[in-house]
């Protein structure tokens, strides 16, 4: 498991704030996936071990995967904060190529799966912007009726 240290140097945003490991170290699945709740499975749209959108184009864009999510129900939105009602999603990139996304919780919370390690909540979604996940893209939302 990466350690403090690790993880901040890493991602120095975190430094200081309220955030906590989730999970074990795992490579089942990764940051996409999580953002779409998935924990059994590794995506990205491209080609290799990884899920597949059918329909959609091998390649890493941001535009690809933001059309990934709206196919699954999720609009683009412009607000990062937390909103009753509505799960969000955020996508970080670097150069318009996908780096990372993360899952808001119903706490609103965020949550990210760090690449092959463990998994992290940190309270905003910026905490995680760093070298090599970019900066954040968009932010998308789907209802939750169960989140009313």
């Amino acid at each position: 498991m990466a350690s403090i240290q690790d993880l901040e140097a890493a991602l120095p945003r975190l430094a200081g704030t309220n955030y906590c490991e989730q999970s074990d170290v795992t490579d089942a699945y990764n940051c996409i996936a999580y953002a779409f709740g998935d924990t059994d499975n590794w995506w990205w749209p491209r080609i290799g071990r990884h899920i597949l959108a059918p329909g959609f184009p091998l390649g890493d864009s941001v535009d690809t995967l933001i059309g990934i999510f709206e196919n699954r129900g999720y609009s683009r939105c412009h607000s990062r904060e937390y909103e009753a009602g509505y799960e969000k999603v955020v996508i970080y990139c670097r150069d318009g190529r996908i780096k990372h996304a993360a899952r808001q919780l119903r706490s609103g919370r965020w949550v990210s799966k760090l690449g092959e390690e463990q998994d992290i909540e940190h309270e905003r979604a910026e905490y995680v912007e760093c070298a090599a996940y970019g900066t954040i893209a968009q932010f998308l939302r789907r209802r939750r009726a169960d989140w009313l």
